[in-house]
Protein backbone atom coordinates (compact mmCIF):
# COMPACT_ATOMS: atom_id res chain seq x y z
CA UNK A 1 0.00 0.00 0.00
CA UNK A 2 1.28 2.98 -0.87
CA UNK A 3 1.78 5.89 2.45
CA UNK A 4 -0.72 8.21 0.67
CA UNK A 5 -3.68 8.66 -1.61
CA UNK A 6 -2.50 9.57 -4.83
CA UNK A 7 -5.39 10.81 -7.43
CA UNK A 8 -4.99 8.90 -10.27
CA UNK A 9 -4.50 5.50 -8.11
CA UNK A 10 -8.21 5.71 -8.18
CA UNK A 11 -8.48 6.16 -12.01
CA UNK A 12 -7.25 2.65 -12.68
CA UNK A 13 -9.32 -0.56 -12.67
CA UNK A 14 -6.92 -3.14 -11.95
CA UNK A 15 -6.43 -4.87 -15.61
CA UNK A 16 -5.78 -0.99 -16.60
CA UNK A 17 -2.97 -1.08 -13.90
CA UNK A 18 -1.79 -4.96 -14.19
CA UNK A 19 -1.20 -4.29 -17.53
CA UNK A 20 0.76 -1.28 -16.94
CA UNK A 21 2.72 -3.12 -14.60
CA UNK A 22 3.55 -5.80 -16.88
CA UNK A 23 4.51 -3.76 -19.67
CA UNK A 24 6.78 -1.52 -17.51
CA UNK A 25 8.38 -4.80 -15.93
CA UNK A 26 8.71 -6.84 -18.84
CA UNK A 27 10.85 -4.29 -20.52
CA UNK A 28 12.98 -4.45 -17.89
CA UNK A 29 13.03 -8.01 -17.77
CA UNK A 30 14.16 -7.94 -21.38
CA UNK A 31 16.59 -5.64 -21.14
CA UNK A 32 17.92 -7.76 -18.64
CA UNK A 33 17.88 -10.97 -20.38
CA UNK A 34 19.24 -9.93 -23.26
CA UNK A 35 21.79 -7.56 -21.96
CA UNK A 36 24.23 -8.58 -19.03
CA UNK A 37 22.45 -11.75 -17.77
CA UNK A 38 22.49 -13.25 -21.07
CA UNK A 39 19.12 -15.37 -20.81
CA UNK A 40 16.12 -16.28 -23.20
CA UNK A 41 13.79 -13.77 -22.78
CA UNK A 42 11.14 -16.33 -23.83
CA UNK A 43 11.78 -18.69 -20.68
CA UNK A 44 10.87 -15.57 -18.26
CA UNK A 45 7.70 -14.76 -20.01
CA UNK A 46 6.82 -18.88 -19.96
CA UNK A 47 6.92 -18.33 -16.37
CA UNK A 48 5.39 -15.07 -15.50
CA UNK A 49 2.45 -17.00 -17.37
CA UNK A 50 2.71 -19.58 -15.51
CA UNK A 51 2.47 -17.24 -12.38
CA UNK A 52 -1.26 -15.74 -13.42
CA UNK A 53 -2.31 -18.96 -14.80
CA UNK A 54 -1.40 -20.51 -11.22
CA UNK A 55 -3.34 -18.27 -9.62
CA UNK A 56 -0.94 -15.83 -8.63
CA UNK A 57 -0.61 -14.10 -5.62
CA UNK A 58 2.19 -16.38 -3.07
CA UNK A 59 0.39 -19.53 -3.68
CA UNK A 60 0.52 -19.12 -7.75
CA UNK A 61 4.34 -18.28 -7.05
CA UNK A 62 4.96 -21.30 -5.36
CA UNK A 63 2.96 -23.77 -7.62
CA UNK A 64 4.95 -22.20 -10.65
CA UNK A 65 8.51 -22.25 -9.05
CA UNK A 66 7.87 -25.96 -8.22
CA UNK A 67 6.09 -26.81 -11.19
CA UNK A 68 8.47 -25.21 -13.34
CA UNK A 69 11.35 -26.49 -12.15
CA UNK A 70 10.21 -30.18 -11.82
CA UNK A 71 9.19 -29.84 -15.28
CA UNK A 72 13.08 -28.84 -16.06
CA UNK A 73 14.37 -31.69 -14.11
CA UNK A 74 12.07 -34.29 -16.09
CA UNK A 75 12.84 -33.42 -19.20
CA UNK A 76 16.80 -33.53 -18.47
CA UNK A 77 16.07 -37.27 -17.25
CA UNK A 78 14.51 -37.54 -20.36
CA UNK A 79 17.30 -36.69 -22.62
CA UNK A 80 20.07 -37.57 -19.79
CA UNK A 81 18.41 -41.80 -20.34
CA UNK A 82 17.77 -40.98 -23.93
CA UNK A 83 21.41 -40.04 -24.76
CA UNK A 84 22.56 -43.10 -22.18
CA UNK A 85 20.29 -45.36 -24.25
CA UNK A 86 21.88 -44.69 -27.64
CA UNK A 87 19.22 -41.71 -28.50
CA UNK A 88 17.28 -42.07 -31.53
CA UNK A 89 13.14 -41.01 -32.07
CA UNK A 90 11.68 -44.40 -30.67
CA UNK A 91 13.59 -43.78 -27.39
CA UNK A 92 13.37 -40.48 -26.89
CA UNK A 93 9.30 -41.04 -27.70
CA UNK A 94 9.17 -43.57 -25.30
CA UNK A 95 10.78 -41.77 -22.49
CA UNK A 96 8.75 -38.08 -23.23
CA UNK A 97 5.71 -40.47 -22.26
CA UNK A 98 7.18 -41.84 -18.80
CA UNK A 99 8.25 -37.93 -17.84
CA UNK A 100 4.67 -37.23 -19.01
CA UNK A 101 3.09 -39.36 -16.86
CA UNK A 102 5.69 -38.88 -13.69
CA UNK A 103 4.52 -35.00 -14.24
CA UNK A 104 1.14 -36.28 -14.05
CA UNK A 105 1.21 -37.90 -10.78
CA UNK A 106 3.55 -35.60 -8.67
CA UNK A 107 0.47 -33.43 -9.23
CA UNK A 108 -0.35 -35.21 -5.59
CA UNK A 109 2.23 -33.16 -4.18
CA UNK A 110 0.25 -29.80 -3.39
CA UNK A 111 3.22 -27.48 -4.45
CA UNK A 112 3.78 -29.63 -7.66
CA UNK A 113 -0.39 -29.56 -8.30
CA UNK A 114 -0.24 -26.95 -11.43
CA UNK A 115 0.32 -30.11 -14.09
CA UNK A 116 0.24 -27.40 -17.32
CA UNK A 117 3.82 -25.56 -15.17
CA UNK A 118 5.67 -28.47 -15.22
CA UNK A 119 4.88 -29.82 -18.71
CA UNK A 120 5.44 -25.36 -19.58
CA UNK A 121 8.88 -26.11 -17.55
CA UNK A 122 9.61 -29.10 -19.70
CA UNK A 123 8.79 -27.69 -23.14
CA UNK A 124 10.98 -24.33 -22.23
CA UNK A 125 14.09 -26.33 -21.02
CA UNK A 126 13.96 -28.52 -24.32
CA UNK A 127 13.54 -25.54 -26.42
CA UNK A 128 16.37 -23.37 -24.57
CA UNK A 129 18.87 -26.87 -24.59
CA UNK A 130 18.13 -28.76 -27.68
CA UNK A 131 16.83 -25.75 -29.54
CA UNK A 132 19.14 -22.56 -28.80
CA UNK A 133 21.68 -24.21 -27.38
CA UNK A 134 21.50 -22.83 -24.18
CA UNK A 135 22.26 -24.33 -20.57
CA UNK A 136 19.89 -26.07 -18.18
CA UNK A 137 21.42 -23.53 -15.25
CA UNK A 138 20.10 -20.25 -17.89
CA UNK A 139 16.78 -22.05 -18.39
CA UNK A 140 16.12 -22.33 -14.22
CA UNK A 141 17.68 -18.57 -13.64
CA UNK A 142 15.03 -17.53 -16.29
CA UNK A 143 12.02 -19.34 -14.87
CA UNK A 144 12.96 -18.22 -11.40
CA UNK A 145 13.07 -14.64 -12.63
CA UNK A 146 9.70 -14.57 -14.90
CA UNK A 147 8.10 -16.24 -11.64
CA UNK A 148 9.40 -13.37 -9.16
CA UNK A 149 8.60 -10.91 -11.87
CA UNK A 150 4.68 -11.94 -12.77
CA UNK A 151 4.24 -11.72 -8.72
CA UNK A 152 6.01 -8.28 -8.60
CA UNK A 153 3.99 -7.44 -11.71
CA UNK A 154 0.54 -8.56 -9.33
CA UNK A 155 1.46 -6.39 -6.14
CA UNK A 156 2.75 -2.99 -8.34
CA UNK A 157 -0.76 -3.53 -10.13
CA UNK A 158 -2.26 -4.23 -6.83
CA UNK A 159 -0.70 -0.72 -5.50
CA UNK A 160 -2.06 1.54 -8.52
CA UNK A 161 -5.60 0.10 -8.48
CA UNK A 162 -8.88 1.55 -7.02
CA UNK A 163 -9.95 -0.85 -4.22
CA UNK A 164 -12.61 -3.58 -5.53
CA UNK A 165 -15.99 -1.35 -4.91
CA UNK A 166 -14.91 1.98 -5.04
CA UNK A 167 -16.01 4.40 -7.88
CA UNK A 168 -14.01 7.29 -9.39
CA UNK A 169 -14.99 10.53 -8.05
CA UNK A 170 -16.64 13.23 -10.69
Amino acid sequence: MLPFQPSWRWLMDMLLALGLSIGVLIAVWTYIALGVAALPVWAGIVAWGTFFAAGGKTAGLTKTLASNLSGVFWAFVALYASAKLGGGVPILSVLVGVVAFAMVLQSKIPPLSFIPGAFLGAATAVSVVVGASGTYLNTVIALIAGAVFGYLSELVAGMLAKPVGVTAKA
